[in-house]
């Protein structure tokens, strides 16, 4: 089942990776900013990295799919 995941995520990075890396650089980088001026508002930054880099990393480590 998590394969099958794997798999639609990647499909949906294939037809939008030109987006992820700036979202996963910029949200990383304003998020450890905010942390380091000790202001609240780095999660959700840090949440949206995340989550694109688990989006870039389902694109290129999934599994061929047919």
């Amino acid at each position: 089942m998590l394969i099958e995941v794997m798999r639609g995520l990647a499909i949906f990075y294939y037809w939008t990776w030109f987006v992820w890396p700036f979202a996963f650089i910029f949200s990383f980088a304003k998020g450890l900013v905010d942390l380091s001026k000790g202001e609240l508002s780095y999660k959700p930054n840090l949440l949206w990295a995340a989550v694109s880099l688990l989006l870039i990393l389902a694109g290129v480590v999934s599994p061929s799919f047919y």
